[in-house]
């Protein structure tokens, strides 16, 4: 709904409702094609997008489970003053996102009462949250009481505009807003034909979000911070940062920050009904209820992105097309399997399935997958065509290797839901592709013959870098490889380094590959794996079922009390057993003294802002594990505080 003013003193601009046109306009793409230049363009400030698309359906993959959710109620005060309603043209408006706030709260344990003054905000308890939404109008005596709460501790959610304008909503300017987030700078989002956020892993806002996950939202004049730190933010449709067009660098969409006092304040640069879809939709929801939680201090509970608590996953394929490129196959083949990298191939089966050799040196150095029989296209093709195809290279690649494929990479990476059916049906496991810049991470896909993983590629290939930018320099690859993982790094997401046997060809260009395996070894959070692992880790992980229960009682002799949080049950369904599996708590009133146990044992545990990461120990079908939190004993600590 708009409002009768802008939060900025200025005349409105015509474009605003029709932008919302032009948005969905951008929801008409077919299936995602080869070398997507908009998400390969590693450049977080300028993309220029270029995309051809079929008119085959695009597939969407089955939402991620939500974060289990402690069962801890909380208290929330709710601002609905007179003020603010007059604000917006539609005198309904204000009360309906009221009403859509509460029952956000109530939804995850809040019990919510309603204050219209000063004097209603001044009787907010530091053990109640104060909830200011659609809040542009604040009178000082408002001001004030808001003021008194966090100065006792207390907590705040709020989003957009608060408190620009004063009771009379006359302009006041954003300082009101800058102190409570505590950002350096607030800037307008305006004038954006497509308006995206992005939810990076490891957040307090992101728990049972697949990290780099995209949000689509009408157009309408947002709000940005800037702020030191990872955050929710502003980005383009390829995931990347896209800040105020102003140069301030703000391009923070969501913040949730702590007071020097102890309080816990989330803001939301946007309103709560801007979603573009119904798949949007419930992402926002998420988004906004893990706000909530985190600030109202509710625990929540999620398996981690990552086996052995790492931050990003990284895969190394490559494309090989044809015996004339046997040479290059054999020398990259040959430094994988040397420097112990894992990596993948994917061979066009009808150009390959006669040479032996190379089937003997791929198989010792990594996984082998498909291209199909000839590398034509399958998107649009009958089931019955699509189904013969896949199951003929399933078959070649099987003869060829001796092992059947799990993996296809489809030609120009264009598949449709017959495809995954299909190639679920042949055999395989996943598939390797974009996926629209849905998120950075794995999909999967409930088809007529059972669950596939979508492996999204999201970063320049050798093909991008070399043949389309048009340059033979060889560092050119290891910058832009380098680039990509450092992107998927910062976002906790899945980075795959592609190449074709006709680029990669032996020295400087296969250096580049060796550069990267380098760069990420050094570097800590990182997981290597071949695709099929991943694929293999995201069904398992979405098996996991994690619940909390009452807390137990702490391990007996070892001078510990308990930290007052609820215990947490994990058992899965697959029969798949793990001994490499995560838990993130988000906990925002953990004790830094908090110590974690499974089933009576300490783990290996990280202590994060919004809570702790620990290492869960063996997962099986049929055994349940209990973890539970304890803290040692003040007379059992020196004087200085350590035990």
């Amino acid at each position: 709904m708009r409002q009768k003013r802008d939060p900025i003193p200025r005349a409105a601009e015509a474009w605003w409702w029709l932008g919302g046109f032009l948005t969905l306009g951008l929801l008409g793409g077919g299936v995602v094609v080869a070398g997507i230049v908009l998400w390969e363009n590693i450049d977080i400030r300028q993309l220029t997008p270029a995309l051809a698309v079929t008119s085959a359906p695009t597939p969407y993959p089955r939402m991620s489970a939500p974060a289990a959710m402690a069962s801890v109620p909380f208290e929330a005060v709710l601002l609905n003053n007179d003020a603010n309603r007059e604000y917006f043209e539609d005198a309904a408006y204000y009360s309906a996102e009221l009403s859509r706030w509460r029952g956000l709260m109530e939804a995850v344990g809040g019990s919510v009462r309603e204050v219209s003054d000063a004097e209603g905000l001044l009787s907010t308890s530091t053990s109640e949250v104060m909830v200011l939404p659609e809040a542009p109008c604040i009178s000082s005596p408002e001001l004030a009481a808001i003021g008194a709460h966090l100065a006792a501790g207390g907590s705040v959610i709020t989003n957009w505009a608060l408190g620009v304008r004063d009771g009379a909503c006359e302009w006041r300017g954003w300082n009101t807003l800058l102190d409570v987030t505590g950002a350096e700078d607030v800037r307008e989002i305006t004038g954006r034909d497509g308006t995206f956020v992005t939810i990076p892993g490891g957040l307090p806002s992101s728990p049972g979000i697949d990290p780099g996950t995209r949000i689509e939202l009408r157009p309408d004049p947002f709000l940005a911070l800037r702020m030191a730190g990872q955050r929710v933010y502003w980005s383009d449709w390829a995931l990347n940062p896209n800040p105020d067009e102003d140069g301030a660098g703000a391009d923070v969409a969501v913040s949730t920050t702590r007071s020097k006092e102890g309080g816990r304040i989330t803001w939301f640069g946007f309103r709560s009904r801007h979603a573009v879809t119904e798949a949007d939709s419930v992402k926002l929801d998420r988004l906004i209820q893990n706000g909530i939680m985190w600030a109202a201090g509710v625990p929540t509970a999620a398996v981690g992105t990552w086996p052995g608590g790492a931050r990003s996953a990284l895969i190394f394929t490559l494309d090989v097309e044809g015996v004339d490129t046997y040479v290059n196959a054999r020398d990259a083949a040959a430094v994988f399997d040397l420097e112990d990298l894992p990596i993948t191939f994917f061979a066009v089966s009808q150009l390959v399935r006669e040479n032996a050799p190379l089937a003997t040196a791929l198989t010792a150095a990594g996984e082998v997958g498909t291209q199909t029989v000839d590398h034509s296209p399958l998107a649009g093709l009958t089931w019955q065509d699509q189904s013969i195809r896949l199951r003929r290279s399933w078959s070649e690649i099987e003869v060829w290797t001796g092992v059947g494929p799990a993996g296809l990479r489809p030609p120009e990476e264009a598949f449709d839901s017959l495809t995954l059916a299909a190639w679920k049906g042949a055999g395989g496991s996943y598939v390797l592709s974009g996926n629209e810049a849905r998120s950075a991470s794995p999909e999967l896909h409930d088809t007529s013959e059972g669950t596939l993983v979508l492996l999204p590629r999201l970063l320049k290939d050798d093909y991008t870098v070399i043949v389309r930018d048009i340059t033979l320099r060889s560092q050119h690859l290891t910058d832009a490889f380098l680039a990509g993982a450092e992107k998927m790094r910062a976002i906790g997401g899945l980075a795959i380094i592609s190449g074709h046997t006709q680029i990669i060809t032996s020295g400087p260009r296969l250096d580049a590959v060796r550069t990267v395996a380098d760069s990420v070894r050094s570097q800590s959070g990182w997981w290597l794996a071949r695709a099929d692992g991943v694929a293999e880790w995201w069904l398992d992980r979405s098996m996991v079922e994690l619940q909390w229960a009452p807390p137990s009682n702490v391990p007996s002799g070892q001078n510990l009390l308990s930290a007052g949080i609820p215990d947490v049950i994990v058992s899965t369904f697959s029969e798949t057993r793990r001994d490499d599996v995560w838990i993130d708590i988000s906990a925002p009133q953990m004790s830094q003294a908090a110590i974690p146990f499974v089933d009576g044992v300490s783990v290996e545990f990280a202590l994060e802002d919004w809570g702790m990461r620990l290492r869960v120990g063996m997962v099986e079908a049929g055994v349940t594990r209990r973890i539970s939190f304890a803290i040692v004993e003040p007379s059992t600590r020196d004087i200085d505080g350590t035990s």
